[in-house]
């Protein structure tokens, strides 16, 4: 117990309490419908979730010779063929997505960790992830089938949501991802208390994807996990690079881009209320997510080289 409590950060402290505090709820109040589930989760995401991309273009330019213009151009060219192959191949779009996503946030997990990107740290990162998502669809697949049943546009992604090829995902992925935690820490590349505290998270997030509701679920490890690392990863290269002084400082850098994306994302909405755009919400949020999730994966993978070419967690221990 002593050793769990030195090794447990505060995230780690703070998603068991959040678990801790919404089980009881959720007993009290029983099934909460999707609609309820993204009122909930939406304020967290919002504030918590979107801002941990919002200097995507402070970070990327950072060291590389590309001006602000450009890079702009860039990551809007990005978002723009990811939609264009969501309205050609859908399946292969949402795939992408899928593991572009599993591979960021298994990056982001041992960020930390990995001072290399070797191909052994690449597929750890990707396993982790995989494992994760094929747990969260897994574990709330009859949810999953329940909603998307509501719209004819996600019919296309059934053979995706297989009971019995998601099972052999999750087993091989999670199996493959404890093996090489455990060579990786025989090769002394991880400490035999990072694989305990590691082992402890992955089974944290299996159980809360499997004890609540799909979007609660995700929004706690997605919040709470992953983007309060990051934004703190962000917030301290940033001030160690002199660039921000303070958090407030550090808030208002975020803000631009946070509002754009929410204006954004606000006119979208406008257009399928108002008949112009005819897709649900559901799908074009889909989309949406998946099309900044894109370009964003490629500036956090060139962040995470630049951590590691500075020495940046050396400085900070």
């Amino acid at each position: 117990m002593r050793l769990f409590l030195l090794l447990m950060s505060k995230e780690i402290f703070i998603f068991i309490a959040s678990v801790l505090l919404i089980m009881p709820m959720l007993s009290v109040f029983g099934d909460i419908s999707l609609p309820g589930q993204l009122v909930l989760s939406a304020p967290f995401i919002i504030l918590l979730g979107i801002p941990h991309g919002a200097i995507d273009n402070v970070l990327y330019i950072r060291g590389a010779s590309l001006k602000q213009a450009h890079f702009i151009a860039i990551y809007l060219l990005i978002i723009a063929i990811n939609i264009l192959l969501w309205v050609v191949f859908p399946v292969a779009a949402y795939v992408l997505f899928l593991v572009i996503s599993a591979y960021h946030f298994g990056q982001s997990q041992f960020s930390h960790y990995f001072k290399t990107q070797k191909l052994v740290h690449q597929l750890t990162n990707l396993l982790w992830g995989v494992s994760i998502l094929s747990a969260l669809t897994l574990f709330n697949l009859t949810e999953i089938k329940t909603v998307m049943s509501d719209y004819s546009e996600f019919s296309v992604f059934d053979p995706v949501h297989h009971t019995r090829g998601l099972s052999v995902i999750f087993g091989i992925s999670t199996l493959l991802t404890l093996s090489s935690l455990i060579w990786l820490t025989a090769s002394k590349a991880l400490k035999l208390e990072a694989l305990f505290m590691e082992v402890l998270i992955l089974a944290l997030i299996f159980v809360s994807f499997y004890l609540m509701p799909v979007i609660i679920g995700f929004t706690l490890y997605f919040v709470i996990l992953h983007s309060f690392k990051v934004l703190g990863e962000e917030y301290r290269f940033l001030k160690l690079a002199k660039e921000v002084k303070s958090r407030v400082a550090f808030v208002k850098l975020l803000t631009p881009f946070s509002i754009l994306s929410f204006f954004g994302m606000g006119v979208v909405f406008a257009l399928i209320h108002f008949n112009i755009l005819a897709m649900s919400y559901g799908y074009c949020l889909l989309i949406i997510i998946s099309s900044i999730t894109l370009p964003h994966v490629f500036v956090m993978n060139k962040f995470y080289k630049l951590l590691f070419k500075t020495n940046f967690y050396q400085e900070e221990h």
